[in-house]
């Protein structure tokens, strides 16, 4: 068994003895949140809709957490996409900014983000994650989506059959103490940037942020 899966299965047991010790037995599995917000031209500070009902973009590939569910998050990403349009759902995400997918100018940019901005998370008022650095996110593979191995510039031989390397623990890291989330607090999870950011010339530039833990059905203050 992998140290992930060892890891999994504590924290899942410790969500069950909390509810357990509150005499209270939700449903609780493993599931995801992912919240996304648009860039705008020269803003530092981006908050991210968590809870159904919050996001006025109404992106259909976020994840959001119903007012009667509560979620425990043990590990967060931050990733960067270029959507079409709202509804588009065919992008890419990158863990890193890309200079094809982003283009040489907005990619360095981009950087600001994966370098030096923070993450603050506040929970009814108390303040659980405080100068999370972004620095913490940034996963870029042996290849890139546009760029030959050892290509130094944006249009190298048979770069376009060249794509990123990815799994699915790039951009993540773990959440220690974890956070958590109830449907029916305030929760304000809010990235600060030293320096703002560009929007795209055409379409849509993305910050998404994603939750991975246990959801927790019907598990919210609301249910108590």
């Amino acid at each position: 068994m992998s140290n992930s899966s060892i890891g999994l299965r504590q924290a899942y047991s410790i969500i069950k003895n909390a509810y357990k010790a509150k005499q209270r037995n939700p449903v609780t599995t493993s599931s995801d949140l992912k919240t996304l917000i648009p860039v705008v031209t020269g803003k530092t500070s981006y908050t991210f809709p968590i809870i159904v009902g919050d996001d006025t973009n109404n992106y259909p590939e976020g994840i959001l957490l119903n007012r009667a569910d509560a979620f425990t998050a043990i590990e967060m990403g931050l990733f960067i996409g270029k959507k079409t349009a709202v509804s588009d759902t065919t992008y890419d995400i990158f863990s890193y900014p890309n200079s094809i997918e982003f283009g040489t100018t907005d990619a360095d940019t981009f950087k600001t983000l994966f370098n030096h901005a923070t993450i603050n998370a506040t929970i009814n008022n108390v303040q659980y994650l405080q100068n999370f650095s972004t620095a913490r996110f940034r996963t870029t593979g042996a290849t890139q989506s546009g760029l030959a191995f050892g290509g130094a510039t944006t249009t190298p031989v048979l770069a376009s059959t060249v794509t990123d390397e990815f799994n699915s623990n790039y951009g993540f890291t773990a959440v220690c103490p974890t956070l958590q989330l109830s449907g029916t607090s305030k929760i304000e999870v809010t990235v600060n940037l030293p320096q703002g950011l560009t929007a795209a010339s055409s379409g849509q530039y993305v910050i998404i942020l994603c939750l991975r833990g246990f959801l927790s059905l019907g598990a919210s203050n609301l249910n108590k």
